[in-house]
């Protein structure tokens, strides 16, 4: 459904009409974080982890992951992959697998619809190797 609005405008003794259409989906158009306090995300590199974007919108945002440094995130398979609904995956992984540039880095997640773009503050992402002792 497509709502029509006429604005007048006097300049200088000169009438300017302006005539806008706005479709309706465009009046509820929205971006907006769902987590925007999120800053440092620590895991078990046995365990791996996975990071929801922390933006959303309506109608359903575009997601995209990036370093830090602003390139576009790539899918390494077995090792880092987005998923469609825009969540981070980080898949375990043994120590001796650590690569600081995927396991010990920052990210920033963008959710991109009609109503603009939004970015996240960037979010340190951080393996580690964890022991659990037994005792008893």
């Amino acid at each position: 459904k497509k709502h029509s609005f006429v604005f007048g405008y006097i300049l200088k003794q000169v009438k300017l009409s302006v005539f806008v259409t706005v479709a309706s989906e465009d009046l509820q158009s929205s971006l907006y974080f769902v987590n925007g306090s999120l800053q440092e995300v620590v895991f078990a590199s046995t365990m791996g982890t996975l990071l929801p974007c922390p933006a959303s919108g309506n109608p359903p945002a575009t997601l995209r992951w990036y370093l830090a440094t602003g390139e576009e995130m790539y899918d390494v398979p077995g090792i880092r992959h987005v998923h469609p609904n825009g969540t981070l995956q980080i898949f375990p992984f043994p120590p001796s697998s650590f690569n600081n540039l995927i396991h010990d880095n920052s990210y920033y997640c963008t959710a991109e619809n009609p109503s603009g773009k939004i970015r996240s503050q960037d979010i340190h992402i951080k393996a580690g190797e964890y022991h659990i002792d037994n005792f008893g």
